[in-house]
């Protein structure tokens, strides 16, 4: 009956070959990786030099809950692998137990027995099916660890997200306050001409529907901070009712939206596939299921154990200090599935598909996960790229501002070209600083495309 089992192959696919074809003959660098300057370093957000942003991520990494959870699939995972090894050992039993009786018969007397049992048993792991099984459950708690960095991954660019929306709106904020200022400045001014005949009502209307509207975006920018508050809160582990004294500073002291300051290769498609942790979750979940089909394929063949047993019975009449009865046993012994085997075969089919699934998925994964690093890279790119003509026009609609000023106070112009100059201005710092914060935004999204943590 072994050697007819001998010939059934244990596997079909080498384990030597878990890696599927798509990461041979890759391209030594990203299609849009000219001109992304990106630092790729496990703590890539010390690269903004930002003091506060980086605290804020060191507080994310150890008090996030998301993280809690994903240690404690970790910890799951890792008694998961201690207990399977036990497999591999030996097992014990023992029994004891008391019995208090008499017969039905007449004239009995009443009789007491203890008996006790010791029974040991050891599987030889003759066809790998224990070996099999204990490599599984490693693989899987390797694929937990993958994705915990996973979720780290997410937590360090959410977290930079909210940072950078903070500051974002309250530089957005700022601009707007100080244009409205100015404009609440121009309207007092047209107050006091239209009582000297220099300006009409048209012009104070004018005027006061720019202000107005100015106002009207402030709400806007103060949702947008309560909201990166709130979101700061949780991902730091606190809670968005009591967001904590340190974030409250965030919001009360105003700074620059954070930008990358230094410039570093980000490193080739081949390193991106050994540092993405859900691209390494997928390679691993191959070998996990390459290790159960072998479980599978084990039960083609008999599982061999060795046993012992000790047997004793203590009791003679009424005495329980009496041994009556000892006995002892010990050997091999063989326990198979077959000789009707269908239903194994139809189990390792089922194996063999979800390890083909597998391959498959993993081949999406690292498509689609190039696909998300070129397409961050060249919106980071070219984002990048309007920043020197957003401070140009920033400059340009500031002097045109204050030539329609004075152009208007020497007569020359009437009120609405200075309408127009300061609602150019407006608009022209509003979208230098919805730029710088893109060019953030983007940055760090491309550090979560890039696996950065």
């Amino acid at each position: 009956m072994l050697a007819g089992c001998a010939g059934i192959p244990v596997a079909e696919k080498p384990r030597e070959n878990v890696t599927p074809l798509v990461k041979q003959n890759l391209p030594k660098q990203f299609f849009n990786a000219e001109g992304a300057a990106l630092p790729m370093s496990s703590s890539w957000w010390q690269g903004f030099e930002d003091p506060d942003l980086s605290r804020l991520i060191e507080i994310a990494l150890k008090e996030n809950r998301q993280l809690d959870v994903a240690q404690a699939n970790i910890d799951i995972a890792r008694a998961n692998v201690a207990r399977q090894r036990l497999e591999a050992s030996y097992e014990t039993q023992g029994s004891l137990g008391a019995n208090v009786g008499r017969s039905a018969a007449p004239d009995r007397d009443i009789a007491a027995t203890l008996s006790s049992g010791l029974a040991a048993s050891w599987e030889f792991d003759a066809f790998g099916r224990i070996a099999s099984a204990i490599e599984a459950s490693e693989l899987g708690a390797e694929a937990a660890e993958q994705a915990r960095r996973d979720v780290a991954v997410i937590v360090s660019s959410q977290t930079a997200l909210a940072y950078a929306d903070l500051r974002g709106a309250q530089r957005r904020l700022s601009v707007a306050q100080e244009n409205a200022d100015t404009q609440a400045q121009s309207l007092e001014l047209l107050q006091a001409l239209l009582e000297n005949g220099r300006a009409t009502a048209l012009d104070i209307n004018r005027a006061e529907a720019q202000y107005r509207t100015t106002l009207a975006d402030i709400p806007r920018f103060q949702a947008i901070i309560d909201s990166s508050v709130s979101r700061l809160a949780v991902l730091t582990g606190g809670s968005a009712l009591e967001p904590g004294a340190e974030i409250l500073n965030l919001r009360q002291q105003a700074r620059p939206i954070p930008e990358l300051t230094s410039s570093f290769d980000i490193g080739s498609p081949e390193s991106l596939l050994r540092r993405r942790p859900d691209v390494r979750f997928a390679e691993i979940e191959i070998g996990r299921l390459l290790a159960l089909s072998d479980v599978e394929r084990a039960r083609l063949f008999p599982v061999v154990s060795f046993n012992a047993n000790i047997l004793s019975l203590f009791g003679n009449g009424n005495r329980l200090d009496q041994l009556s009865s000892f006995g002892f046993g010990f050997g091999p012994a063989i326990i198979w599935e077959g000789p009707d085997l269908r239903r194994v075969r139809a189990d390792i089919v089922i194996a063999d598909a979800e390890t083909e699934r597998a391959y498959q998925q993993y081949e999406q994964t690292v498509l689609q996960v190039f696909s998300d690093v070129e397409i961050s890279l060249s919106n980071l790119r070219n984002e990048a790229r309007r920043q020197q003509d957003l401070s140009q026009a920033v400059e340009a609609a500031r002097g045109a501002l204050e030539l329609a000023q004075v152009r208007f106070e020497e007569g020359f112009d009437d009120f609405l070209d200075v309408l127009d100059a300061q609602r150019t201005l407006l608009a022209a710092e509003d979208r230098l600083a919805e730029n710088t914060l893109q060019t953030t935004r983007l940055t760090i999204a491309a550090y979560q495309e890039l696996g950065g943590v």
